[in-house]
């Protein structure tokens, strides 16, 4: 999953770097925005953490965006759950037939969203739309990570867990977002709110079964620039 993440980020990299000298610059009347977010999902039993941003282009009247999002349920920031992972009857990790791992997944899809500017000019409704893919697994923990014969700790937990410690598929996500403008005369600056419902296609894994992210909803708060 740590290579799942590095990957997503690269490419993010790519692309930021594309929309800034080519989108933009070639077309003076095409925006560009930049819309960092952390992002509550409530899941089966408890609600998760997650960081994201959307990156892309403003249609010249300002009310479709085209770009990407990506945002990540990571581990380190999602400490307080954990799940139990029974290893098969006869299979003991270092001396041990119950262990506790953590869960993490990234995503990384296109985003289409249209802008409705209220009676306010300081007030937009943004009706996000999103498809792409996504990774989720389960890793060991702690001292767990250190393997008895010093095999890479991610041939053990794929081991353990049956060959799918890790499942991939499709994800999309439909929403809305309430974004106010921070200063009266400069639309450069807004802060959001917003929430969203996730959908998955195909994805399951040892732990995590085709329902652990579908059907889900999840709230999101965030800074938009805009240019």
């Amino acid at each position: 999953m740590n290579y799942l993440m590095k990957k997503y980020q690269l490419l993010t990299i790519i692309i930021v770097a594309f929309f800034a000298t080519h989108g933009y610059s070639q077309n003076e009347g095409i925006g560009f925005y930049f819309q960092p977010e952390y992002s509550a999902m409530f899941l089966p039993g408890h609600v998760g953490n997650a960081v994201g941003i959307g990156i892309g282009i403003t249609s010249k009247n300002r009310k479709w965006d085209f770009g990407i999002r990506t945002y990540g349920r990571s581990g380190p920031i999602n400490t307080g759950q954990l799940y139990d992972l029974v290893l098969a009857e006869g299979v003991t990790y270092k001396g041990k037939s119950v262990l506790q791992v953590a869960n993490d997944h990234g995503f990384l899809g296109l985003e289409m969203a249209y802008n409705l500017k209220l009676k306010s000019d300081r007030l937009m409704l943004r009706f996000p739309v999103a498809f792409g893919s996504f990774g989720a697994g389960f890793y060991l923990l702690g001292e767990d990570r250190i393997t008895p014969d010093g095999r890479r700790v991610n041939e053990w937990e794929d081991e353990l867990q049956g060959g799918n410690d890790a499942g991939f598929g499709w994800l999309s996500e439909i929403g809305c977002q309430m974004v106010y403008q921070l200063i009266p005369d400069n639309s450069h600056l807004n802060i959001f709110a917003g929430l969203t419902h996730t959908t998955t296609y195909g994805y399951e894994s040892f732990l995590g079964d085709e329902d652990l992210y579908n059907n889900r909803l999840r709230a999101s708060v965030g800074i938009r620039v805009g240019f």
